[in-house]
């Protein structure tokens, strides 16, 4: 089983050589059976990101770098998973950030919970099991809190404990590539992962939550704040007038 991590950045010059370093060293050596490969979907950091991966590629032959403009984080996700399905023919891809808040050995869980037949694997920080840091101020757990439980609510979605979440495996075969991904909504904020959520979830027949502690950045700042709150509620409401 092929399965492509995409991972977008953005200014993660502090992060991604670690976590190339990470992923490729210990945790994809671990998971047997599987042919994992990471797709960095980079929108032309300044600050030399890119080319850290590209040193990276010369030692990791199943590391790949996507390059496009600055366009949102949904636009990368995009650019990404449309190369892990024509370049790799991958059977299930990864949604996963570069900075640590995603701890890489969940995707041992998420790789096995695929293999046993699950189409969509969601890492929930909402169930039992899973968390948001302490750390965080309080207002950032409003956001966090807030936004999916509407989204729960209106969505009628209450069976699904995290609808915000951004890390996620979906098996490619009958769901992802099925999806007019280019016609998701808000693709240039965070908002549009709860559209492409809820049009995973009209097409997995199996879906499996795991627990996940979500960490707090290791290194700068959230790009998370009110306005983008403000965008799912957006989303949200148009998803649910629309019945779609």
């Amino acid at each position: 089983m092929r399965i492509a991590v995409v991972m977008p950045t953005y200014n993660e010059a502090a992060n991604i050589g670690k976590m190339i370093d990470v992923l490729f060293e210990t945790i994809f050596p671990a998971m047997d059976g599987f042919d994992m490969h990471l797709v960095v979907a980079d929108d032309t950091s300044p600050d030399g990101t890119g080319r850290i991966v590209t040193d990276r590629m010369t030692v990791h032959e199943r590391l790949h770098l996507s390059t496009g403009e600055r366009r949102g984080l949904g636009h990368a996700y995009v650019r990404g998973f449309s190369f892990a399905m024509d370049q790799l023919s991958a059977d299930a891809v990864v949604e996963m950030d570069a900075d640590f808040q995603h701890d890489p050995r969940y995707l041992i869980d998420m790789a096995t919970a695929f293999e046993k037949g699950a189409d969509y694997v969601i890492g929930s920080r909402f169930m039992a099991g899973g968390a948001i840091p302490d750390q965080w101020a309080w207002h950032r757990k409003f956001i966090s809190v807030a936004g999916n439980r509407f989204a729960r609510r209106m969505l009628g979605l209450d069976a699904i404990h995290d609808l915000t979440t951004g890390f996620r495996l979906t098996r490619v075969a009958g769901v992802l590539d099925r999806i007019d991904l280019s016609g998701l909504m808000a693709l240039d904020r965070f908002a549009y992962k709860v559209d492409l959520l809820y049009k995973t979830l009209a097409l997995a027949r199996t879906v499996v939550e795991i627990p996940i502690a979500f960490a707090p950045r290791q290194r700068e700042k959230s790009k998370f704040n009110f306005s983008e709150l403000i965008a799912t509620y957006k989303v949200v409401a148009k998803l649910r007038m629309s019945g779609r």
